[in-house]
């Protein structure tokens, strides 16, 4: 089958959920109605009409953003699970928070703005880990009043960046993980099982590198020949790491990097000329911006709708088993994509 009537046959199927507009009751109540190879999360209506979703679990669990139109600094991070969503709700002081990352056991992690008590009202956003229905603020490090927190493993071990730094989280402690050397800053945006996290440092003079932190330390990944700059963004339980760099042209290119190599993704057949890796799985399947790298293939999946019912969107992370988190569109709802599907005949 050719990648050109594959993506045909995946348009008629998203067009089954063209008209899905739905809150979790009604998704609840019509499940059966929408097609396996899309999942509509709906939001949380009247407050929240829109929805993001930014994380999924091994489990299935997906963590993500309520979104209150036509109000700033209003949103307010959710946890999916067994078809309901949970609004995790802020810190005590504060009105917003943004859920990033979510783990099999169901603990969420993110960003919620910190309102310093009494006179001058100082704003901040800190980094929280939510669990069990309450949300706990893990803190800075010192003196930073900011941190954000990108990604937590099944080991309850969080990562992310403050006052400039990527920090590890684990047992209550923030560990400041430094930059390589020369650095002068850098944030780590994934972990694996194992505790290998990875992220990017930037330099003095602007450019930036990917990095690789192990028990021995960052280590700098390099960039794409002739390239400046270079990002990781994720990487797998097999040590896989993927994410984008730069050329000799300045355009950016996805990349994966294993065995001390870093691979363009953009010069395999069907690569193009700029391109973004979000996140692999376990499996070696590659989320990048519209478009999945599965076993040698690039696979549309923000397949254009020329009758503008519903696109998918904004993916952002895939679990080991094929299910993509993203966006529907044009009711801006959190939504599921099973990939697997992409890469079989429909009736």
């Amino acid at each position: 089958m050719t990648l050109t009537s594959l993506a045909r046959t995946s348009l008629g199927v998203i067009l089954v959920c063209g008209t899905c507009s739905l809150s979790i009751a009604q998704s609840e109540a019509l499940a059966t109605n929408q097609h396996p190879l899309v999942k509509d999360l709906g939001s949380l209506p009247p407050t929240y009409t829109r929805s993001q979703a930014y994380a999924i679990s091994n489990s299935g669990l997906i963590a993500g953003s309520l979104i209150q139109v036509g109000h700033d600094e209003a949103n307010h991070g959710f946890l999916y699970s067994n078809g309901q969503m949970i609004d995790l709700g802020t810190l005590p002081t504060g009105t917003f928070s943004d859920a990033f990352g979510v783990n099999d056991r169901g603990q969420v992690v993110g960003r919620a703005l910190y309102v310093t008590p009494g006179m001058p009202l100082d704003r901040f956003f800190h980094a929280f880990l939510w669990e069990k229905g309450v949300m706990k603020d893990i803190g800075t490090l010192l003196p930073s009043n900011t941190a954000i927190a990108y990604a937590i493993n099944n080991r309850s071990q969080i990562v992310g960046e403050s006052g400039g730094h990527a920090f590890l989280y684990e047992q209550g402690m923030m560990k400041d993980l430094g930059t390589l050397p020369g650095g002068s800053s850098s944030a780590a945006y994934a972990i694996n099982q194992a505790g290998y996290i990875v992220g990017q440092t930037t330099y003095p003079d602007g450019s930036m590198h990917a990095f690789l932190y192990r028990d021995d330390g960052m280590h700098d990944l390099g960039t794409l020949p002739g390239g400046r700059n270079s990002i990781a963004r994720s990487i797998n339980n097999r040590g896989q790491v993927v994410g984008t760099s730069t050329v000799t042209n300045g355009n950016s290119h996805a990349f994966l990097y294993e065995n001390g190599q870093m691979t363009d993704l953009a010069a395999l057949p069907g690569g193009t000329d700029f391109s973004d890796a979000k996140f692999i799985n376990d499996r070696g399947q590659i989320l990048g911006v519209g478009m999945l790298f599965d076993n040698g293939n690039f696979i549309s999946i923000s397949l254009p709708n020329p009758l503008g019912q519903v696109t998918f969107a904004f993916a952002a992370a895939i679990n080991d088993s094929g299910e993509i988190a993203g966006v529907l569109l044009p009711d801006y709802h959190a939504a599921v994509l099973n990939s697997d599907l992409l890469t079989a005949e429909h009736p």
